[in-house]
């Protein structure tokens, strides 16, 4: 396990340090999960206090979710990374080549460890810092550890996912790039994230017109992963298309405002 810890540093500084858009990644992914977290908890809506003792002990609880969480989660993810790469690197795993640039196995990653593990992730992936960030939240808020779990697990998963990407990187494998649409230039032959939590999938490409199923992108729920929660449609219109239908919009409206007047003054 050293080696594994000793590698994950040596790729973290390869390829996370000064790099903006990894910082931005996971910071949008820490806070995504935070606005879960608080939602389910209470704590981001207005609220009455019945006095001000209520009042500090609300204000100091949130504070104090607010410092823990971040360092919980990078440490999750942290576990989730050197998870993958442990196994990676074990003597029994084998990995072809293919997968490595197979855009689609990434999605498969996820339940290949889960399957490969003696034991449930949520136990694997914890460090002191998840342990006290649940402690603190499991008797602060009711019914929170169910979500508490998912979250990690979920944030785990995300930075294996990261591991595995830096293997193809060292390796020298490059993905292999898909069509995609000319509207929205998405692929048109895989999922594709929209937020940590949604995923995208194109059913219908036109030239101005684009229709998407929205899958709940749940690493943990294994046996039900594409959940759909939504449909989207996107439609393009230039300027001439704009212009055009305003012009048939005025005429019409002229017309009818034309026809009213007649029949009005005809019955005067």
């Amino acid at each position: 396990m050293n080696e594994i810890v000793t590698l994950s540093k040596k790729r973290f500084t390869k390829y996370c340090e000064d790099n903006t858009t990894f910082e931005k990644s996971i910071n949008r992914m820490i806070n995504h999960y935070f606005l879960q977290l608080g939602n389910r908890t209470n704590i981001l809506q207005e609220r009455e206090f019945n006095n001000e003792v209520e009042e500090q002990k609300f204000k100091n609880n949130v504070k104090r979710f607010e410092t823990l969480f971040p360092a919980a989660a990078k440490n999750a993810f942290l576990k989730g990374y050197q998870l993958c790469l442990e196994f990676i690197h074990h003597p029994e795993t084998q990995i072809s080549d293919n997968l490595y640039t197979d855009p689609n196995f990434m999605k498969d990653l996820p339940f290949t460890l889960a399957n490969a593990s003696e034991f449930e992730l949520y136990e694997i992936i914890r460090t002191d810092e998840t342990q006290e960030f649940c402690v603190f939240a499991i008797r602060t808020y009711e019914g929170i550890r169910p979500l508490l779990e998912q979250v990690f697990c979920e944030i785990a998963f995300a930075g294996a996912e990261c591991a595995f990407e830096h293997e193809r990187l060292e390796k020298g494998f490059e993905l292999e790039k898909g069509d995609v649409t000319s509207l929205t230039q998405v692929p048109v032959d895989r999922l594709f994230a929209i937020t940590p939590s949604i995923n995208g999938v194109v059913v219908h490409a036109e030239e101005h017109c684009e229709i998407w199923n929205l899958n709940w992108n749940s690493k943990v729920t294994i046996d039900d992963p594409f959940i759909e929660v939504a449909e989207v449609t996107f439609i393009h219109q230039t300027k001439d298309m704009i212009q055009k239908i305003l012009k048939m919009v005025f005429y019409t409206t002229a017309f009818y405002i034309l026809i009213h007047l007649y029949m009005r003054y005809k019955t005067d």
